[in-house]
């Protein structure tokens, strides 16, 4: 019983306390976001409008590419390009939450290193500008595929995505700390998950003993869920039984493990 209630403790320690310290801090939270934007867009003719822009591009690229170029609307059917879309760019996010995390502390080094700072929020720092981006981009794009009723469920899904990724990040952050190399070795391993999920591709275009080890990799869960929910499918409530279960068994341990690493983080920077 004590494992269980510390197991508990955990994981709503992982779920609510960046959330909390976020509220309490919250000018230091403007201030970092403003920091965000400011990196993201000083210097730049369009501004503002350049993080927008930006997935808005890829957006085009990916209808040119494989709706003209490859004529996949006649070879697979009307649906390809929205199968695509749908989980192209909550994937698009995600990598690049991730992968950023695992240079997380390096990266605001100088802002905690002399003074007192609550760690705890900088992964909730990483989420919330690209969660703002991709969301506005997600939803309009499943309102021009499927309409208005589908985009007011796609507003919910990246965040959703987000907080569903928190164990991921937790865990990157603290490798990429002690281990230079996995910050090196994350985007290619981001990059091939991207090919063992069935995003570039349905997934009936893998054989089928192949197909059947899918559900391995979370990700292809994920995909379908999102999905099915976007577009008004009945949810594959084994996928999504899935996808909590190891989001439950992550972030309790992904929690701790931060935790204790948070007073080393000056000695190893």
């Amino acid at each position: 019983m004590n494992f269980i209630a510390g197991y508990c403790r955990q994981v709503f320690g992982g779920l609510f306390t960046p959330f909390v310290l976020c509220w309490r801090h919250i000018s230091l939270m403007r201030m970092l976001l403003r920091r965000e934007v400011a990196d993201r867009t000083s210097g730049t003719l369009l501004g503002l409008l350049w993080p927008l822009v930006q997935p808005t591009l890829q957006v085009a690229g990916f209808w040119f590419l494989f709706d003209i170029v490859y004529g996949m609307r006649l070879n697979r059917g009307p649906s390809f390009l929205a199968h695509l879309l749908i989980g192209m760019l909550p994937w698009l996010c995600l990598t690049e939450v991730l992968v950023r995390s695992a240079s997380m502390f390096r990266e605001f080094s100088a802002v905690y290193r002399r003074t007192p700072f609550p760690i705890e929020i900088l992964p909730i720092v990483l989420m919330c500008i690209p969660g703002m981006i991709y969301t506005v981009v997600f939803t309009l794009t499943m309102g021009a595929l499927f309409g208005v009723f589908a985009a007011f469920k796609a507003v919910v899904v990246v965040p959703l995505v987000l907080v569903w990724l928190m164990p991921l990040i937790l865990i990157a952050s603290v490798l990429g700390l002690f281990l230079r190399d996995f910050a090196q070795a994350l985007p290619f391993i981001m990059m091939l998950l991207l090919y063992c999920t069935p995003i570039l591709y349905f997934p009936d275009m893998m054989p089928p003993p192949v197909r059947q080890w899918l559900w391995i990799n979370p990700f292809s869960d994920l995909v379908a869920v999102i999905g099915q929910w976007v577009q008004g499918v009945p949810i594959a409530w084994h996928a999504l039984a899935r996808l909590v279960g190891l989001w439950l068994l992550l972030l309790g341990p992904a929690w701790l493990l931060f935790r204790r690493s948070l007073p080393h983080v000056r000695e190893v920077l």
